[in-house]
């Protein structure tokens, strides 16, 4: 096969891989799938997956992983629910995205001045952010009435086009913009390439990776307050399982796990195909338990198939 061939199909096999999803829907479920109600509710799903993919997708770049995401979510819609009867809508958002960065900064922290795996401390603040979670809410869900907080979910553009999902484009946007035009941007790139030439180049990799955390953190805050407005209430475990989800979106989108490559785009297009798939899954009537089998099949092929590709 020539070369340029191979790379084009390389660039677009996310899209073909969506696009033979949307095919089976189509022609077996399409009057359950392809439905107004549901595709709005596949893209506002796509966004909070989307967005958290992206802070995933930053964090594997600079060569580190993340399992925290989950927990995270749930701290921030949690602490927003907690928070948005005394205080209203602005410092229920505000606050927790604060929070959020700084769990990510704290994440950051372990890595890089620790020096602890960034599994083990990604695993270690997991915990101590669900038990932060936990005692907020008393290990109970906190439903939101507030009504403009409600909004959030139900707003869209020409009626078509969930809020959520322009907010994942926007911020998918701003981050290619970075990485494009900014120093920052390629620095994060090179020190996921190669930190030792990163450091030799005077590159502060300390700094940036512990930042990238930092802005992953407030990236799962988002996503954590979008859910929280999408079922309209604050629950500790509203996130989980979203770190292996983020992290099979971000490596179907082409995000090296080895650091140093991979498409913004391409991660937030991983996203869309997961929860795709998962729609197709829920339209078929399969059984939870062999979901999961297929969600575990998933990322090891999309590992496998980076691999093969490095």
């Amino acid at each position: 096969m020539p070369q340029s061939f191979r790379s084009i199909l390389k660039e677009l096999d996310v899209v073909v891989i969506l696009g033979a999803l949307l095919l089976v829907a189509a022609i077996f479920k399409a009057s359950t799938f392809y439905n107004l109600s549901n595709l709005f509710t596949t893209l506002e799903l796509s966004a909070v997956l989307g967005i958290a993919t992206l802070g995933e997708a930053m964090v594997l770049i600079v060569r580190g992983v993340d399992v925290s995401v989950g927990a995270v979510m749930g701290l921030a819609g949690t602490l927003s629910a907690f928070l948005i009867p005394d205080f209203g809508l602005t410092v229920s958002i505000l606050v927790p995205l604060v929070v959020c960065g700084l769990v990510g900064l704290g994440n950051g922290l372990l890595v890089e001045k620790g020096r602890v795996p960034p599994i083990v401390a990604t695993i270690a603040m997991m915990w101590v952010v669900s038990g932060l979670a936990g005692g907020i809410s008393n290990g109970r869900l906190i439903p939101i009435l507030d009504e403009s907080f409600q909004q959030i979910a139900l707003g869209s553009a020409f009626e078509i086009v969930p809020l959520f999902f322009v907010g994942l484009l926007i911020i998918g946007a701003i981050a290619y913009f970075v990485r494009s035009n900014f120093a920052i941007g390629r620095y994060v790139y090179a020190i996921g390439g190669d930190e030792g030439a990163a450091y030799f180049s005077a590159i502060p990799v300390a700094k940036i990776r512990i930042g990238v955390y930092g802005v992953a953190g407030v990236l799962y805050g988002v996503a954590g307050l979008l859910m929280a407005s999408y079922v309209r209430s604050g629950m500790p475990t509203v996130g989980k399982g979203y770190e292996f989800k983020a992290i099979t979106a971000a490596v179907l989108g082409g995000i090296a796990l080895t650091g140093g490559r991979g498409n913004i785009f391409k991660a937030i297009v991983g996203a869309v195909i997961l929860i795709v798939l998962y729609g197709v899954i829920t339209a078929f009537a399969v059984s939870p338990y062999i979901q999961g089998i297929i969600q575990g099949a998933i990322l090891v092929g999309a590992v496998y198939y980076a691999t093969r590709n490095d």
